[in-house]
């Protein structure tokens, strides 16, 4: 992974059975389904940091502010830049 930070667009939606869904086009394999919002935003930075440790990236997540009205901004940050930033 690059020393730059990357966005994770994650789009929610309600399925038929009353579960919220978190899907991603920009990181593949995020699936992330819990019964209400809280629960579901509460997951989803753990599954993301899982889906880059499969790929050998350790990163630090979290939820950026946006406008756009489909996705929700994550935040991907290298872990090594984050322990930088943290450091001054």
């Amino acid at each position: 992974m690059s020393e730059r930070a990357t966005i994770v667009r994650v789009k929610i939606e309600q399925g038929k059975a009353g579960l919220f869904y978190a899907t991603s086009p920009d990181l593949r394999g995020l699936l992330v389904g819990r019964p209400d919002l809280e629960a579901l935003f509460e997951a989803i930075p753990q599954v993301i940091t899982d889906l880059y440790a499969a790929k050998g990236q350790e990163v630090v997540v979290t939820i950026a502010k946006d406008d756009d009205p489909e996705f929700y901004p994550w935040v991907a940050i290298p872990a090594e830049v984050a322990r930088s930033l943290a450091a001054h």
